[in-house]
């Protein structure tokens, strides 16, 4: 991991999530880069409230340049906030993203805000989606939803080296999902989980737990819940669905209500 980038509107929400990329980086020895949009009909470069803002950006990479070491760069953008955060992964081709879960307006409500939505879905690269409210540093307990499904364990492989860069010291808890109940899926999961495992440190955790219900979202929140787990991940094998950006029903109920960090996963190096 090299290349971090946090999209910041200046938030409390933008703010908490810049904590936790900072890290992240830091774990990594990796760079940052903030960037800050202007979509408030795209005012002159000249006005007030992009000079503040880019007073305020460049304050802020000076700060984290000083008091940790970790190499800043701000960028500032105009336009729709998704597309212009979806674009600019595109060019730069960062490790990871790292948002406030709240959105750009710092408002939630009961849902996570369309922005952070299209990222997830069109970004190059994984999101992980930060909740107001809560420092979080540190990712001890992770739930890894597991289905059986066609390139399944290059997809999970990926995951797991990914979680284990963002918190070396991650204890997963490999939660197998079998919508149908079928014997065969749990068998399945059960061989994945065992081939995961041969290629982690001895210094990682892992226990394995299955689910056979039709509410697959519900459940994973009650199993985090239960687990007290400090992170879920998911990807597009959550759902059943054959496009990999696609975000069904079960990883948006997750999404949304999580009241921990979500790490999201619908883009992999192969696709």
């Amino acid at each position: 991991m090299t290349n971090i980038l946090i999209p910041t509107d200046y938030s409390e929400a933008s703010f908490n999530a810049l904590e936790t990329a900072i890290i992240i980086a830091k774990r990594n020895n990796a760079s940052l880069i903030l960037l800050n949009i202007d979509d408030a009909g795209y005012l002159p470069e000249d006005t007030y409230t992009i000079k503040n803002a880019n007073q305020i950006g460049h304050a802020i990479a000076d700060n984290i340049k000083q008091r940790h070491g970790i190499p800043t760069t701000v960028i500032f953008k105009e336009g729709f906030i998704g597309p212009t955060i979806v674009r600019l992964a595109f060019d730069i081709k960062p490790d990871l993203i790292v948002m406030g879960a709240y959105g750009a307006s710092g408002h939630r409500d009961l849902f996570i805000g369309s922005n952070s939505y299209f990222t997830i879905k069109n970004a190059s690269c994984p999101v992980l989606i930060v909740p107001e409210g809560k420092r979080w540093h540190d990712f001890n307990k992770v739930l890894f939803p597991i289905r059986p499904t066609f390139g399944a364990f290059k997809k999970y492989q990926f995951i797991s080296d990914l979680v284990t860069k963002i918190h070396p010291g991650s204890n997963f808890e490999l939660f197998g999902i079998s919508i149908d109940s079928k014997e065969q899926d749990l068998k399945q999961v059960t061989e994945i989980a065992n081939e995961l495992k041969k290629g982690w440190k001895q210094s990682v955790q892992y226990e394995v737990s299955y689910s056979n219900g039709k509410h697959i979202g519900e459940e994973v929140l009650d199993k985090a819940d239960k687990s007290k787990a400090d992170l879920i991940v998911i990807s597009s094998t959550v759902d059943v669905a054959t496009k990999q950006s696609f975000i069904g029903p079960f990883s948006q109920r997750i999404i949304n209500h999580a009241r921990i960090p979500v790490l999201c996963v619908f883009r992999t190096p192969d696709n």
